[in-house]
């Protein structure tokens, strides 16, 4: 059976589709164009339609396009979160869904992390449920991300770092974001100011470094501009971390997972694209794990 077979099937479980009128007449369809297109079956609908669907039904429009599912640590977070809450009140998938004004079973696909939310679908949780959009993707009762006390220094001259007493802070070097990962040693030309980090929050950490985060793929934890720290001997894996990554001239900072030879980098704004990184081509991408962030209001 063809695929385009199957994106029909997983339409015809959805409610009131047994009745197509009254189908497209909630969901905001032409009713003649998706009969006869229903009744030839000759291919899927249009991109149009399936959004009108995803959307009305909050579905994960991936899911309804491919069928198969984006097991994600955010998404994980989130449907913990959904399952918490309906638990701690007592309530059904039926009755959570009727609150949510969500069909029970795609509110189960939610609740098992297998579908990633939208910031439309997290805005409206977090009105519903009454819980900060930043609460609910994040895991635990702790900030994903530290947010160590920072200074900014902006000596005279940059050739030196500027003096500080060693029991308050470390002098960090920030550099602009053509930073590279195999780079051994911060050249003076990309040093823009000087970070002062508190030894609490650096630790033994040694190799240190801290640059401005470009584009909007973490908000609404980090935002363009925000200045991140980043230790650089730390590169071991962790799905739960945020790493900083120099990918296609820049540096971004990204949740990571490994399938094989490729490394995939994901966004925690579900507007933004996940990234592939080929680790044959590019066989050293991780300048280092996020460790703190550091921003202006």
């Amino acid at each position: 059976m063809h695929n385009k077979n199957r994106i029909w099937e997983r339409i015809e479980v959805l409610p009131g589709s047994d009745n197509l009128a009254e189908f497209c007449r909630q969901v905001g369809l032409n009713y003649e164009n998706f009969r006869k297109s229903y009744q030839r079956n000759n291919g899927p609908p249009d991109s149009l339609t399936l959004e009108k669907i995803a959307n009305h039904f909050c579905l994960n429009l991936n899911w309804l396009i491919t069928g198969k599912d984006s097991l994600t640590p955010i998404n994980q977070i989130v449907g913990k979160k959904l399952k918490k809450y309906r638990k701690g009140r007592g309530w059904s998938l039926e009755e959570m869904g009727q609150y949510l004004c969500m069909i029970p079973q795609v509110l189960k696909f939610y609740e098992n992390g297998s579908w990633p939310v939208s910031s439309d679908l997290l805005s409206n949780l977090s009105e519903k449920m009454d819980i900060p959009p930043h609460e609910l993707i994040k895991e635990g009762d702790s900030a994903p991300v530290q947010t160590p006390k920072l200074k900014i220094f902006q000596p005279e001259s940059l050739s030196t770092a500027p003096e500080i007493k060693s029991e308050d802070y470390v002098s960090i070097p920030l550099t602009d974001s053509s930073i590279a990962a195999g780079q051994p040693i911060i050249q003076e030309e990309n040093i823009e100011d000087y970070v002062l980090l508190h030894i609490r929050a650096a630790g033994k950490r040694k190799n240190l470094v801290a640059s401005r985060v470009d584009g909007e793929s973490m908000e609404p934890m980090l935002h363009s501009g925000d200045i991140v720290v980043i230790d650089r001997d730390d590169k071991k894996w962790s799905k739960n971390r945020i790493f900083a990554i120099f990918h296609e001239g820049g540096l971004t900072a990204k949740y990571l997972e490994r399938q094989q030879n490729l490394l995939v980098l994901r966004p925690i704004n579900p507007l933004s694209q996940v990234q592939i990184i080929n680790l044959d081509e590019n066989p050293d991408p991780v300048v280092g794990r996020v460790i703190g962030a550091w921003k202006e209001l």
